[in-house]
């Protein structure tokens, strides 16, 4: 089977049950965050094991990961019919982090503690302490409703994505357009004429949807079209520097596909990347507005 077949089938089944799990309930919905929370961080400690001696630390990853995810839920309130749990986010954060220095002074090497420390602990620190952040975006409850925002982001990624992966194949470097390598280093295949593309379709889809009395109710902020192209460019952004740093992962590792979840389309990292760092930056920015409306 070819590898488009494959990531045809992947999605024809992925996006519906994504879908349906951000649609039934709060459990369903901060489980499935969790989750693929705790599978990003597993891939990550697997690339830098790659790199550094010292003991598999993709199960504490992955428990940390989901942890810290699940905490932010708690500490929001609302979900699962609980009120907002005080400072769990900063416990949880001390007991991972009191995990990861108990286990770099015990079992890895002094040549190699510094950078196997920092790089393991960035796991849970990037994709659960802050990627966590994506819960807070979510509300309780049946519905579409309770979700908007994050769908916001979710489709304004793959937009980008698709965007700037076809114009940067077939229409840069051919008539008007030229072609610029965006990061070569990194990403070899990445144009800027993609890349601006990308924004450009992005930018558009948030003014259209930002001007949808529904589409961010989470928040008591008023967008009018303005607003809108500020906060999809926020997105387009963001999006496309978690790409990059996954991407630098990866290349940094030695690694093609950060893991196999998604057939044909790769891992959690590889899918999920551009959230992590798009929703949270989000987040904060319509807070911002929220507060000083």
């Amino acid at each position: 089977m070819s590898n488009l077949a494959q990531r045809l089938i992947t999605a024809v089944v992925a996006i519906p049950l994504v879908f349906f799990l951000l649609w039934f309930n709060d459990f369903s919905r901060i489980g499935l965050m969790c989750f693929l929370g705790g599978v990003g961080a597993w891939e990550w400690a697997g690339m830098v094991s790659k790199m550094y001696k010292g003991p598999d630390m993709r199960a504490y990853s992955f428990a940390a990961t989901f942890a810290l995810t699940l905490a932010w839920a708690l500490s929001k309130g609302g979900f699962f019919g609980l009120g907002a749990v005080p400072c769990v986010v900063g416990m949880a954060c001390v007991v991972i982090l009191a995990g990861y220095i108990s286990m770099a002074y015990s079992k890895v090497d002094i040549d190699h503690l510094f950078p196997w420390l920092v790089m393991q602990i960035a796991a849970p620190l990037y994709v659960g302490l802050w990627g966590g952040m994506n819960v807070l975006m979510m509300g309780n409850g049946q519905g579409f409703e309770n979700c908007y925002a994050f769908i916001l982001v979710m489709t304004s990624m793959w937009l980008c994505d698709t965007v700037a992966y076809f114009f940067g194949k077939f229409a840069a470097g051919k008539g008007p357009f030229g072609r610029h390598l965006f990061a070569p280093t990194i990403s070899p295949k990445k144009t800027w004429e993609g890349s601006v593309a990308g924004t450009l379709a992005t930018v558009a889809w948030v003014a259209y949807w930002s001007s949808q009395t529904a589409a961010l109710s989470a928040f008591n902020v008023q967008i009018d079209i303005v607003k809108g192209c500020v906060l999809g460019l926020l997105i387009a952004v963001s999006g496309q520097a978690g790409d990059l740093l996954m991407s630098a992962l990866k290349r940094w590792s030695g690694t093609k596909d950060s893991g196999n979840l998604f057939v044909g389309h790769g891992g959690v990292l590889d899918r999920c990347d551009s959230f992590y760092l798009t929703a949270p930056a989000l987040y904060i920015l319509l807070d911002c507005m929220e507060k000083f409306a």
